[in-house]
């Protein structure tokens, strides 16, 4: 019996994109500012009066924290491996870190 090697393209899975595994840490990331992101937002009603414009934008970011983000996360996670949805998947790690840095970034700033 003559044992042959294995073609490497046929049994091999398919390397995972430098982007696809800085995508994966900036969603985890995006995750786990959540609720600092939570905390913050809603400190950010105390400062209605004197920002009115700047605690609405927080406002609509906090919402998105806690709403939009994780579900980017997870379309991210679970489909970035299916050839048709991986660029929107891509563009969905792309924006779910920011909603969280925003309410983050702007509450600091008040």
């Amino acid at each position: 019996m003559h044992e042959t090697t294995p073609s490497l393209s046929a049994e091999r899975p398919a390397a995972t994109p430098a982007i696809d595994v800085v995508l994966m840490w900036a969603t985890t990331l995006a995750v786990a500012l959540i609720p600092v992101a939570f905390v913050f937002g809603a400190l950010a009603g105390m400062a209605a009066e004197v920002h009115p414009q700047t605690v609405a934008v927080v406002t609509v970011c906090w919402f998105g924290s806690w709403t939009a983000t994780p579900l980017l996360a997870v379309f991210f996670w679970l489909c970035r491996r299916r050839p048709t949805l991986a660029p929107v998947a891509r563009w969905a790690g792309w924006v779910a870190p920011v909603p969280p840095a925003v309410t983050i970034l702007l509450a600091l700033g008040l």
